[in-house]
C-alpha cells in the first residue's frame, strides 16, 4: 500500500516538474511556438514571475501536503504576485482569488462541475490548478494540447473509483444516444419522406400546427386522417392562402379538421370515402359532408361567412354583425340540428377565441373532448341530443369561464367528476337523460348556479346536503334516479327556488314543512313515486305562485289541509295513491285556476262537495276509489270546462242528474260511475259503468 502511494506521488511530482519547466520556458520566451501578446516589457516580466511562483507553489503543496501559508493568502502578497488587472497588457489574464490567495479558476457551470468530478475537488497544488494555469497562460494550440495531455495523465493516474465512474458515465451516454436513435428511427424518416414530396408551404404549415400543439405529428403522417386532409387543403386548395404565421390560419385549419372528420364518418356510413394520393399536390375537391347546410365551408370565403360561424362584432352600414366575409377571431360555432356526424376532434382547441360552442341535436359520437380545457374564453357548451359516450373528463374543471354546460340526452356514463364544482361562473348545468351513476358530487362551489338538471340517470346515494349551499338555485331537478335518504330541512334556505323536481326516487321521511314556509317563490313541486310519509304540508297554503303540486304515489296520511286558501295560482293538484282520509273541505272552492284535481285511491269520506263548482277552470276530476257517499250533486252541471269525471269505486247512490249528463254537449268526454249496482245512469250519459 505504501509503495503504491509513493509511486503515485512520484508520478504526480514528475508531471508537475515537467509542467514547471514548460511554464518557465514559455515565460522566458525560449519556446519557439510561444506567441504571447504581452503588450509591454513589464507585463512580460510580471507574467514570467507569476508562472514561476505558481509552479513552485504546486511543488511545495505536493511535498508538504498543506494549504498555502497565511503569508501567501495575504491580499497584498497576492496582488504583488499576480500584478494589477488594470496594468497595460494584462487584459486577457485571469487573476488569483484575492480572498484565499489560491488560483483555482473554479467554474460552477455544468462543464466545470463535470471537470471537478473527474479531476477531484480543486485545492492548492491539486489537478485543477495545473489545468487552469495550462489553459490560461499557454496561448498557442500546442500548449492547449499539452494541457489536455496533462488532464489525461491525471485521469489515468487517478483512483479505481474514478475509473469506474468514467465507465459508468460512458455507458450512460452511449445508452442515451442509442435510445435517441431508436426513438427517431421511424418518425423522422417518414416525416422527411413526406416533406420531400410536398412544398415548403406545406412544411411551414406543418411546423406551426405541430409546434403550437394543435395536432400530433404522428396523426399528420397518416395521410388518410382528417388532420392530414385538412393540412393538404390548407396547403394546396384553400383559395385564402393565409400565411402560416397568421393566427387565423390555425382557426381555419381547426374548422377544416372538424369538417373532414364529420365527412369521413358520414362517408363511412354511406360507403363513399374519397381516396387521396399522398403524392398529389393538386387541389382536393371539397366533399359533401352530409350536413343539412354546409354553405361556404371550405371555399374562398372567410371563415366568418361559413355557415354557423360567428366572429367578433363588426360594424357594417352602422349595424353590428357577426357574420361577414372575412377571416377574423371566432366568437361562436353554432351547427345545431345540422346532421353533423363524427366525433369532436382535439383540434377544436385551435379555436382559442371561441365563447359559444353549440353542436346540439346532431349525430355526434365519441367522448367529451378534454381539450376544451384550453379554450379559456369558452362560456357556453351545448352538446345535448347526440350520441356521445364515456365519462366526463376531469379536465372539465378547467373551463373556468363557462356559464352554461348542457350534455343532456346523450349516453355519458360513470360518476360525475368532482372537479365540476370548480365552475364557479356556471349558471346552467344540464346532465339529464344520460347514464351517470354513483353519488351526486358535492356542488357547494357552484355559487352562481341557477338551473341544475340531473334527472333520468342512475344516481344513487342520498339527497346531497350541498344542494342547500347553492344560494342562487332556481330550478333543481334530480327525478328518476335511485336517490334515497331524506330532504334536508336546511333546504328551506333556498329562498329563490321555483321548481323542485325529485319524483321517481327512493326518498323517505317527512317533507320539511318549512321548505314551503320560506321558499315563497315556489311554482312547481314534484315528489311523486317516492316513499315519503307524514301529513300533507299545510304551509303550502300561502304559496300564491304555486301552479303544480304533485305528491301522489307516496304514503302521506292525514286530511286535506284546510289551510290551503291562498293557492290562487294552483292548476295541477295530484294527491292520488296515498293514505289520506277525512272530508274534502269547502276551501276547495278557492282554487279558481285549478284544472286537474286527482284524489283517487285514498280514503276520503263524505259527500261530493258542491263547492267544486267554484273551480270554474276544472278540466279533470279523479275522485274514484275513495269513500264518497250520497248522491251526485246536480251543481256539478255548472262545470262547463269539465272533460273527465271519474266517480266509480265509491259509496255513491241514486240517479245521475240530467244537468250532469248535459255536460256531454259541452266538453265532457269521459264519465264513469258504479252504474251497474248503486247508481242509475242513462246509456247516453256514462261512458264506463262499473
Amino acid at each position: 500500500m505504501s509503495s503504491r502511494k509513493t509511486g503515485s506521488q512520484y508520478e504526480r511530482r514528475a508531471a508537475r516538474q515537467r509542467q514547471m519547466d514548460q511554464m518557465e520556458a514559455e515565460a522566458s520566451g525560449t519556446r519557439a511556438s510561444m506567441q504571447l501578446e504581452t503588450g509591454s516589457q513589464d507585463a512580460f516580466v510580471s507574467m514570467r514571475q507569476r508562472n514561476q511562483e505558481t509552479a513552485r507553489r504546486f511543488l511545495y503543496d505536493e511535498d508538504e501536503g498543506v494549504q498555502t501559508t497565511a503569508a501567501v493568502k495575504n491580499t497584498t502578497t497576492a496582488a504583488n504576485l499576480f500584478g494589477n488587472r488594470d496594468e497595460p497588457g494584462m487584459e486577457g489574464v485571469n487573476l488569483m482569488d484575492h480572498e484565499t490567495g489560491i488560483y483555482t479558476n473554479q467554474d460552477n457551470s455544468f462543464t466545470g462541475r463535470l471537470k471537478r468530478f473527474f479531476l477531484g475537488d480543486a485545492g492548492p497544488g491539486e489537478h485543477d490548478a495545473i489545468a487552469a494555469d495550462s489553459e490560461v497562460y499557454l496561448g498557442d494550440r500546442a500548449s492547449r494540447t499539452s494541457s489536455i495531455l496533462v488532464r489525461l495523465r491525471l485521469l489515468l493516474c487517478s483512483s479505481k473509483q474514478r475509473v469506474l465512474a468514467c465507465c459508468i458515465v460512458f455507458v450512460a451516454l452511449f445508452g442515451v444516444a442509442f435510445y435517441s436513435m431508436h426513438l427517431t428511427k421511424g418518425g423522422p424518416s417518414e416525416q422527411q419522406k413526406l416533406f420531400s414530396e410536398n412544398s415548403s408551404r406545406f412544411k411551414n404549415l406543418w411546423d406551426v400546427i405541430t409546434l403550437e400543439g394543435i395536432s400530433d405529428p404522428q396523426t399528420l403522417l397518416n395521410v388518410t386522417s382528417p388532420q392530414a386532409r385538412a393540412l393538404r387543403w390548407i396547403a394546396y386548395s384553400d383559395p385564402a392562402r393565409l400565411e402560416p404565421e397568421d393566427p387565423v390560419m390555425v382557426q381555419r385549419y381547426a374548422l377544416a379538421v372538424f369538417f373532414f372528420n364529420s365527412y369521413m364518418f358520414f362517408a363511412a356510413k354511406s360507403g363513399a370515402v374519397q381516396k387521396i394520393d399522398p403524392k398529389d399536390e393538386q387541389a382536393q375537391g371539397v366533399p359533401i359532408a352530409g350536413w343539412y347546410v354546409q354553405q361556404h365551408w371550405l371555399t374562398e370565403s372567410g371563415i366568418c361567412r361559413w355557415h354557423g360561424v360567428q366572429c367578433a362584432v363588426k360594424q357594417i352600414d352602422g349595424v353590428d354583425v357577426r357574420q361577414y366575409d372575412a377571416n377574423d377571431k371566432i366568437y361562436a360555432l353554432n351547427l345545431t340540428h345540422n346532421y353533423v356526424w363524427g366525433t369532436i376532434p382535439d383540434e377544436v382547441k385551435g379555436l382559442q377565441t371561441i365563447e359559444r360552442l353549440d353542436l346540439s341535436r346532431n349525430r355526434i359520437s365519441g367522448n367529451f373532448p378534454g381539450e376544451v380545457r384550453r379554450l379559456t374564453k369558452l362560456k357556453v357548451v351545448k352538446f345535448q341530443d347526440n350520441r356521445m359516450t364515456g365519462e366526463l373528463p376531469r379536465e372539465i374543471g378547467f373551463m373556468q369561464a363557462a356559464t352554461e354546460l348542457d350534455v343532456s340526452r346523450n349516453e355519458f356514463s360513470g360518476s360525475v367528476p368532482t372537479e365540476i364544482a370548480r365552475l364557479s361562473n356556471l349558471h346552467t348545468l344540464d346532465m339529464s337523460k344520460n347514464k351517470f351513476t354513483k353519488q351526486i358530487p358535492m356542488l357547494r362551489g357552484l355559487h352562481n348556479l341557477r338551473y341544475l338538471y340531473l334527472d333520468e340517470n342512475d344516481f344513487s346515494g342520498t339527497v346531497p346536503f350541498s344542494f342547500a349551499e347553492i344560494p342562487e338555485i332556481r330550478e333543481l331537478h334530480f327525478a328518476k334516479n335511485r336517490i334515497g335518504g331524506t330532504i334536508a330541512p336546511e333546504m328551506q334556505t333556498l329562498s329563490k327556488l321555483r321548481i323542485f323536481n325529485a319524483h321517481d326516487n327512493n326518498i323517505q321521511g317527512k317533507f320539511p314543512n318549512k321548505l314551503f314556509a320560506t321558499n315563497v317563490e315556489l311554482e312547481q313541486v314534484s315528489l311523486q313515486f317516492n316513499n315519503m310519509t307524514g301529513s300533507i304540508p299545510t304551509d303550502a297554503g300561502h304559496l300564491t305562485g304555486l301552479h303544480t303540486l304533485q305528491m301522489h304515489d307516496n304514503m302521506f296520511t292525514g286530511s286535506f289541509p284546510t289551510e290551503w286558501k291562498s293557492m290562487e295560482s294552483l292548476e295541477v293538484l295530484h294527491l292520488q295513491n296515498n293514505q289520506m282520509h277525512g272530508k274534502l273541505p269547502p276551501n276547495i272552492a278557492f282554487f279558481k285556476k285549478l284544472k286537474e284535481l286527482w284524489l283517487a285511491n285514498n280514503q276520503i269520506t263524505g259527500p261530493v262537495p258542491t263547492e267544486l263548482i267554484g273551480c270554474t277552470a276544472l278540466e279533470s276530476a279523479y275522485l274514484d276509489h275513495n269513500k264518497f257517499s250520497g248522491a251526485v250533486p246536480p251543481e256539478l252541471g255548472q262545470m262547463k270546462q269539465l272533460q273527465t269525471l271519474r266517480l266509480e269505486g265509491n259509496d255513491i247512490n241514486g240517479n245521475v242528474p240530467n244537468a250532469v249528463c248535459d255536460l256531454k254537449t259541452y266538453r265532457l268526454r269521459f264519465f264513469s260511475m258504479d252504474c251497474e249496482s248503486e247508481v242509475t245512469c242513462p246509456s247516453n250519459c256514462c261512458d264506463k259503468c262499473y
